[in-house]
């Protein structure tokens, strides 16, 4: 039996590395990336022709993917195909890198390599325009919220790394069978289950900022996917706000509302009609709304779009006429990543993607101001559907003084598979590196609150129209990943050429 699993490993490896991304939850599939990679780096302690490594490599990479990925199938089997082969090589890369360390300073040493090069390979994947994000390995232990606090030290990177050294340490444990290397495995998991019982448990306020302010959100889910192509889809996308916003505001009196991603599809300041009823609204409603609305830049061509999203309180509403203020004085947030091939072409931003338009992208970061019905202020910044697979890009929103983030979504073309549950499990990650609540609201869901820890609450039940009123915790302290997010990485750069230039070192000098 062991030696068909050995023979098999590669397969092995990729049910196991593919079945643990947050598909499945509640289940905690994570833990099955702590031991993936094991039986294939126990087969490969002896040297392979390269072709054939290469082969079984490959195979375990695809297998991952396809176990991961198979939700896809339900939306687009092209989908699906470009899933897999956009991000085939990023996961083989880290693999091919071990065969080569493993036949320069031999297995052991490899072992200790693997995750200073995974950490680094995944860092540049995550750069590369058409990387699709969803394969990175931090991913897999997104709601492994008891393990990963660490996060707001070493950002995402840091579980990489942790993941990788944790496979490496049990291939080694298990192959030399020394009572030193199983306690080293156990130190390697206690050390981050300590940090996190510390800071949930035993002392939050070293998080946290301590005044304790709060403010009260409600999340609009509209039910209504605002790219479905209906000409009806408008007016019922608005009904749904207002009526809901109407009930949020009659029965809990938030002191923001905060819409899903492009909730309005029209351009807000491009149509009269739409701007002049807004204005009425919040001005009767007396309170805030963060809105997202398409904006086309020319008006006679829609193939360019811009994603925008903005906070309107009712002082810009009631204001707006005697000030004689014009939509260009108004701050707006214009969306900066979009997903790959649906909403930006990789490489080509100004040509058309397979939905037959192209996003034009912003550029800077903004955080809005508002005021609750006691006149606190409070600082709150916008960021849109899959900009939550770029940490660096939250991390910069919080670095402008936000205190809490707003996410607005369009999860609804998933329909009711992994996808939406996935992105949600990514959001807590985004949550725990930059300890900030995030209002996450999506059209068909999930739609929920997540807090500093990345506890979820007020959760909505995905495809259902409704509304969430809960209070979200103001923070102010900014976590040393927030401040620093590439300091990480940049010690785990200069270990990994500090450990190959001591190999080489005592390579030459065994030889000597």
């Amino acid at each position: 039996m062991t030696k068909i699993l050995i023979k098999y490993s590669w397969i092995l490896s990729g049910i196991l590395l593919g079945l643990s991304y947050p598909s499945y939850h509640p289940i905690p599939s994570g833990i099955l990336a702590w031991i993936a990679f094991v039986p294939f780096l126990l087969e490969n302690q002896k040297s392979n022709a390269f072709k054939i490594y290469l082969v079984k490599a490959s195979l375990l990479c695809i297998i991952t993917m396809s176990v991961e990925a198979w939700w896809v199938n339900l939306y687009s089997f092209s989908a699906f195909l470009i899933c897999v082969f956009s991000q085939f090589l990023f996961l083989l890369a880290p693999l091919c890198g071990f065969y080569y360390s493993k036949k320069r300073f031999g297995w052991r040493k490899a072992l200790l390599l693997l995750p200073f090069l995974w950490t680094l390979l995944d860092f540049l994947a995550h750069q590369v325009p058409h990387s699709l994000q969803i394969y990175m390995l931090p991913y897999t232990q997104a709601n492994n919220t008891w393990l990963v606090q660490f996060a707001d030290l070493t950002g995402m990177w840091g579980i990489s790394f942790w993941v990788v050294m944790m496979n490496s340490l049990l291939a080694l444990a298990l192959a030399n069978r020394k009572v030193k290397n199983f306690a080293y495995l156990f130190i390697w998991l206690l050390v981050p289950l300590l940090y996190s019982f510390y800071v949930v448990s035993l002392n939050p306020k070293s998080v946290l900022s301590s005044s304790n302010k709060k403010t009260k959100v409600s999340l609009i889910q509209t039910n209504i996917d605002s790219y479905h192509q209906d000409s009806l889809t408008a007016q019922k996308t608005f009904d749904q706000i207002v009526s809901l916003s109407d009930s949020a505001v009659k029965n809990t009196q938030p002191d923001l509302l905060l819409l899903p991603e492009t909730a309005f599809p029209l351009s807000l300041f491009q149509d009269s009609v739409l701007l002049d009823f807004t204005k009425k609204s919040i001005a009767a409603w007396q309170t805030s709304v963060a809105i997202g609305y398409a904006e086309y830049p020319d008006i006679s061509n829609k193939a360019v779009f811009r994603n925008n999203a903005l906070v309107f309180t009712p002082q810009l509403a009631m204001f707006w006429d005697s000030l004689k203020i014009k939509s260009s004085d108004v701050k707006v947030y214009q969306k900066q990543y979009g997903l790959p091939f649906v909403e930006l072409m990789p490489y080509f931003e100004k040509t058309p993607t397979l939905r037959g338009s192209a996003m034009e992208r912003g550029k800077e970061p903004l955080v809005f101001d508002y005021k609750n019905f006691d006149n606190e202020n409070f600082k709150v910044a916008l960021s849109i559907c899959w900009e939550q697979m770029h940490p660096e890009k939250i991390a910069t929103l919080v670095m402008q003084n936000a205190e809490f983030i707003a996410l607005m979504n369009n999860d609804a073309w998933f329909g009711k598979t992994a996808g939406a549950k996935q992105l949600l499990s990514f959001t807590r990650l985004r949550a725990i590196e930059n300890r900030r609540t995030i209002a996450r609201c999506s059209n068909g869901g999930i739609s929920c609150f997540i807090d500093p820890f990345g506890k979820i609450y007020g959760k909505i039940p995905w495809f259902t129209t409704e509304y969430s009123t809960q209070e979200v915790l103001c923070n102010t302290k900014k976590s040393f990943y927030t401040k620093h997010p590439r300091f990480f990485l940049g010690c785990v750069l200069v270990s990994l050429i500090l450990l190959i230039f001591y190999f080489e070192l005592f390579k030459k000098n065994k030889t000597v």
